[in-house]
């Protein structure tokens, strides 16, 4: 029995991010400037590639997945949270994945977007075979069931500059205790 060899890994990060040494990172991945992407990250580029927009964090056991023959397109400053997992045909600006959170394919998620603790998204049932969903801006998935409901955007700057600030600690102090990748 023959295996074939999986394709060579093409890894692509602007000098200002910031990827440990200890992540599984598969495929075309294109990672943008001022990432910080976390020791026992997995970024896996299985079908097409994946680009990832700037000042993304993606934490501890996160696991993105691009099984499709697209591009899968992660925007700016989305805080993927410890061991969520992201298998979206694209993702906007501004969201956030708590701890395991879980996003299936076949759903776009636009921007501004909160996946709560433990939370599971699947495309909706009356969906036929093969549909896309396309997750409104401002939706929080939320609850033991995923429940959907709107924000109305109350404290977005605030959150925004919280974010802003987080990653500029990150960035000083994740390479201290961890040993960095080579960018190039």
């Amino acid at each position: 029995m023959s295996r074939t060899a999986a394709p060579p890994s093409k890894i692509t990060a602007h000098s200002r991010s910031i990827i440990c040494q200890d992540t599984d990172l598969r495929g075309d991945i294109t990672i943008s400037e001022g990432c910080v992407v976390h020791p026992k990250a997995t970024i896996l580029a299985l079908g097409g590639a994946i680009v990832i927009g700037k000042n993304c964090v993606i934490e501890e056991g996160t696991i993105i997945v691009n099984r499709n023959k697209e591009i899968m397109s992660i925007g700016d400053n989305n805080h993927f949270v410890v061991g969520c997992r992201i298998e979206a045909i694209s993702v906007g600006n501004w969201n956030t994945f708590q701890p395991r959170s879980t996003v299936s394919s076949n759903i776009i998620i636009a921007d501004h977007c909160t996946f709560s603790a433990g939370t599971t998204l699947l495309p909706a049932p009356t969906l036929q075979e093969g549909e896309i969903e396309t997750i409104p801006p401002y939706t929080v998935i939320y609850g033991e069931n995923s429940e959907r409901r709107k924000w109305d955007g109350t404290g977005q700057l605030t959150e925004q500059n919280l974010r802003e600030k987080h990653i500029e600690y990150l960035r000083e102090i994740v390479p201290k205790y961890n040993r960095i990748r080579p960018t190039t």
